[in-house]
């Protein structure tokens, strides 16, 4: 059977960041992951590049960025009040902190200035901008029934 989707797919992976070449995420053969493909477990790019493989193959490719976490988005950093974080966190530059938006959606940002009245916040996925070099071994693939 070949990977399509909501099929359930075992296998092994290394993600690397395409420039980089820093390993983002690795699962090892003697601990392969499960997942139903098409599900949104995995980012759409990676879940592309498994379509058509097979139990017993292994495949090397790149996800792009706009296929991975996004591009860079410079509209997502933002200054906020230093009043609207929790009190309870001593606010450093570079730690990521939790906040809620407006609407009430649960956001991670990853500070870049603190000032006494407000804070450089960036709101971008960790990953956003970084194409990923992924290496996959596909252990099984089988119906979802």
């Amino acid at each position: 059977m070949r990977v399509t989707k909501n099929c359930l797919v075992t296998m092994a992976y290394t993600m690397m960041d395409d420039s980089a070449g820093s390993t983002i995420d690795s699962v090892p053969a003697d601990n392969p992951f499960e997942f139903q493909c098409g599900a949104g477990q995995m980012v759409p790019g990676f879940e592309r590049g498994l379509m058509g493989l097979r139990a017993g193959e292994q495949k090397d490719f790149v996800v792009s960025a706009a296929e991975a976490y996004g591009e860079y988005n410079g509209d997502l950093v933002k200054k906020v009040p230093r009043a609207s974080l929790p009190i309870e966190v001593e606010v450093e530059k570079g730690m990521r902190i939790p906040m809620r938006s407006p609407e009430g959606v649960e956001l991670v940002c990853r500070i870049l200035d603190v000032q006494p009245q407000q804070v450089v916040a960036d709101f971008n996925h960790p990953l956003a901008g970084t194409n990923l070099r992924i290496s996959v071994n596909i252990f099984d693939v089988r119906s979802n029934n």
